[in-house]
């Protein structure tokens, strides 16, 4: 479908960049990580109304709204929605520690516009594309275009890959299509639908799907001093020493399933990723005891074609040979997806990417595809 370039420039006659670059510091002004998004939420709701569109506030959790703003068709065409989520990958606190050591993921925590750009932290994962649809929308409705189908402006919570498991087990670790679940459960469903993450310009309709497992060894938690390691050897008494086996087994496992299942899709290959992200056990303040269990938590980044069972399988099969005693739990699996049927929106997207900025999109963005984002709930 050809741009209607007179409609077009009606609607850019209403952009103003430095309105946009301000739009998008006051939302990353106000903190919003899983489970506290309340306040961007607020105020996305609040510049909505004050923008000419209908606000809808959706309650996914107490104190934990999806803000909604909708401008009405007239029912004769289409419907388009766009999704963005407002928590952040970081918090900003202490709480960020166990990720990246002495070192804060974004040593600038509040919005500025520095050299042309926009900084602080949740501007590129993603309050940068919050704020682009919300201007979208503010510019649409003042051009006075009428719309035949409605288009729909979500900013969701609970996107950022956070899982319950343990004592974690509050809102701050539902996330992961927390938000957009429940806006599609809810009601706000469109024709075709656009998710405004980060894709370094590229159009992206394939993701992967994710199984997190908990593999546990144990031990005997008794006194380690007094005795010789040949009467007592750490890989019978040691949880620990355990888990460095079947940690060594798992990584050589990993680059064949990473090999193995590399999928070609339409917006071009797709990487597999088995990555070992946390562990636990023993106790820091006695270690003079044989930890007597050690947890390992594995995260998989699985394509399209692969089911979450599959994944379980094989490690079963790998930590076999190793005579090791283990409990292994599958506490996530979500399934990759590859759209169907998105050919009229792509298109129309690539002509709108030719006429702003005179080129073609870039036809591949592998490290795009190669990850989870709520473009996977719209299935």
């Amino acid at each position: 479908m050809a741009i209607d370039k007179e409609a077009a420039k009606k609607v850019l006659a209403h952009i103003d960049r430095n309105e946009l670059a301000q739009l998008a510091c006051d939302l990353v002004n106000i903190p919003s990580p899983t489970g506290q998004e309340k306040g961007v939420a607020d105020y996305i709701l609040n510049w909505f109304q004050a923008n000419g569109l209908k606000a809808v506030r959706q309650e996914v959790e107490v104190d934990r709204p999806n803000a909604v703003g909708i401008l009405k068709g007239d029912g004769t065409g289409l419907s388009l929605g766009f999704n963005g989520h407002m928590d952040t990958s970081f918090t900003g606190t202490q709480e960020d520690l166990r990720m990246v050591a002495n070192v804060e993921p974004d040593t600038e925590l509040k919005g500025s516009i520095k050299d042309g750009k926009v900084r602080g932290l949740g501007i590129s994962n993603m309050k940068g594309g919050v704020a682009a649809f919300m201007m979208a929308g503010k510019a649409l409705g003042k051009s006075g275009i009428k719309l035949k189908g409605d288009v729909i402006f979500a900013a969701v919570v609970g996107e950022i890959s956070r899982t319950p498991i343990g004592p974690w087990q509050t809102k701050e670790y539902r996330g992961e299509g927390a938000g957009t679940r429940h806006l599609l459960t809810h009601g706000m469903h469109s024709d075709y639908a656009v998710v405004a993450d980060g894709s370094d310009m590229n159009i992206v309709w394939t993701q992967t799907g994710v199984v997190q497992i908990k593999i546990t060894t144990f031990g005997k938690a008794e006194a380690a001093w007094g005795t010789k390691r040949s009467t007592h050897p750490m890989v019978k008494l040691n949880a620990i020493v355990k888990m460095t086996k079947i940690i060594e087994t798992l990584e050589k496992w990993a680059e064949r399933f990473e090999e193995q299942y590399i999928y070609n899709s339409p917006t071009g290959p797709i990487y597999p990723k088995v990555n070992i992200g946390a562990i636990e056990g023993g106790a820091p303040y006695r270690p003079n005891y044989f930890p007597g269990v050690c947890s390992a938590y594995v995260d998989v980044r699985i394509p399209p074609q692969v089911r979450p069972v599959t994944v379980q399988h094989e490690i079963t099969k790998t930590l076999s040979s190793l005579g090791i005693e283990y409990e292994m739990e599958a506490y996530k699996s979500l399934l990759g997806h590859e759209g169907k049927g998105v050919e009229p929106l792509v298109k129309s997207v690539e002509e709108v990417y030719q006429y702003l900025f005179g080129q073609k999109v870039k036809p591949e963005a592998p490290d795009r595809a190669s990850i989870w984002t709520d473009t996977n709930v719209y299935k």
